[in-house]
């Protein structure tokens, strides 16, 4: 029975507590509406976040409408945002498809951080697991990319893997789940609707057990990955040291069967694209003194050892913004204007903060961060150290580096492209607003 078999999902994996209150992604398709169907069955407290992006004209309307009338029927809490998909996606130089995607993930945070939900649930099901395998196989991938999309992701849950699309669409017809169909499913144009539409059911020819033999072989997949994280750690314990800010690989890496791979499990982090990975590893014993570069870390082939530095960079040093300035061209591009608090909305681009203007004193600072920083972030009612932000963000080693911090006073105002503070917000008491673009470089 698909009511307890996701019950019993939900205990063996570990998705969430019978007391959390769970944040679903709903687009009014049958895969989310049978999750919500499940979830309230089964008595959880739940809210709704609905995505328009704003990509099929009337259709998309019709979506929002149609789940806001279910959010009400059933008096939840409802979310939803409309985003401008297509600027979004050419301002990025995007796909629409990633674009939506980061635009979700970016609101679905802040949703869970401001209303305090436990976890965030996301449809996907069998199908959706076996599509995104060979996706990735297609367009080439390491071991990572074939075990497939996590049961559970920090916040985010999948308490629909263990259903296949047919098994989720008799559910619906049992229960009288109703839903919206997307008639962008039906396009090939897109390469998951490729697969799914003209690949998959070619394998299910060649195997009907198919993707029940995709899961048994993602698992199997996950386990290996587990064996190869444990060899890369042992490696990199011997092979590689610290000293400050620099990492020393012994040359020795070059005895290793298969040495370019763990290479490349070393130099990832820190940036390195992987053709001068490549390079790195032909020539592991060449003569010394070749530098290897990437955005953040200079590579130097030593007598015995790779050693990875910190690449100097004279636009780390603070800069300040002086009162009535209105452009930043260095060391980041910034717009800023006075605004009237009167009839203003709130943009809610991450690149754009909307500050108190009172709550600020010139000059403003523009600085990297340091251990020890905190700040308040926005929608919070405590503090919190960046570096704990900067995890709970899963921003790597480069993302670290690269961020800027706008602060007034030795206060952290903006992290740039992020989160506000919360002490610097717009509120009902604001008669200036200092709005400040960040343009990406």
């Amino acid at each position: 029975m698909m009511h307890q078999r996701f019950l019993d999902y939900l205990h063996s994996n570990q998705l969430c507590g019978s007391a959390d209150t769970i944040l679903l992604g709903v687009s009014g398709g049958i895969d989310s509406m049978v999750m919500l169907h499940l979830f309230l069955r089964a008595g959880f407290r739940v809210g709704i976040a609905h995505c328009n992006y704003r990509l099929r004209a009337g259709e998309s309307d019709c979506d929002e409408a149609f789940v806001r009338q279910v959010a009400r029927d059933h008096q939840l809490p409802f979310h939803v945002q409309h985003f401008d998909t297509r600027d979004f996606a050419d301002e990025k130089g995007l796909s629409l498809q990633m674009a939506a995607r980061r635009l979700r993930y970016s609101w679905f945070d802040k949703l869970r951080d401001r209303h305090g939900y436990q976890a965030i649930a996301i449809g996907h099901n069998k199908n959706d697991q076996a599509e995104t395998f060979l996706i990735n196989l297609s367009r080439g991938t390491g071991l990572k990319g074939l075990t497939g999309m996590k049961q559970k992701n920090g916040p985010y849950i999948r308490p629909l893997l263990f259903a296949s699309r047919a098994e989720i669409e008799a559910y619906s017809r049992e229960q009288g789940v109703a839903f919206r169909e997307d008639s962008s499913n039906q396009s090939v144009k897109y390469s998951r609707n490729k697969i799914r539409h003209q690949v998959i059911p070619v394998f299910h020819e060649l195997n009907p057990r198919f993707l029940d033999t995709m899961m048994e072989n993602i698992d199997r997949l996950k386990d290996i990955d587990t064996i190869y994280r444990m060899a890369i750690d042992e490696t990199k314990d011997r092979l590689v040291k610290r000293q400050g800010s620099e990492v020393y690989i012994s040359k020795d890496i070059k005895d290793l069967k298969a040495h370019e791979t763990f290479l490349f499990e070393i130099l990832k982090e820190y940036g390195f694209a992987g053709d001068v990975i490549c390079s790195v590893a032909r020539g592991v014993d060449g003569a010394p003194g070749k530098s290897f570069y990437s955005p953040s870390h200079k590579l130097v082939r030593d007598r015995e050892w790779l050693i990875l530095t910190p690449l100097a960079d004279e636009s780390q040093e603070p800069h300040y913004i002086e009162e009535g300035q209105e452009k930043v061209d260095h060391p980041v591009k910034l717009q800023l204007k006075s605004v009237d608090s009167f009839n203003y909305d709130i943009p809610r681009e991450p690149d754009i903060a909307s500050i108190d203007r009172a709550k600020v004193s010139f000059p403003l600072m523009l600085r990297k961060w340091q251990q020890g920083d905190y700040f308040k972030p926005l929608g919070l009612d405590h503090f919190k150290k960046l570096s704990d932000f900067f995890v709970d963000r899963k921003y790597s080693l480069v993302d670290k580096q690269r961020v800027w911090l706008l602060t007034s006073g030795g206060k952290i105002v903006w992290i740039l492209g992020d989160r506000m503070d919360e002490r610097f917000k717009v509120d009902e008491h604001t008669q200036d607003i200092l709005e400040i673009s960040y343009t990406r470089q």
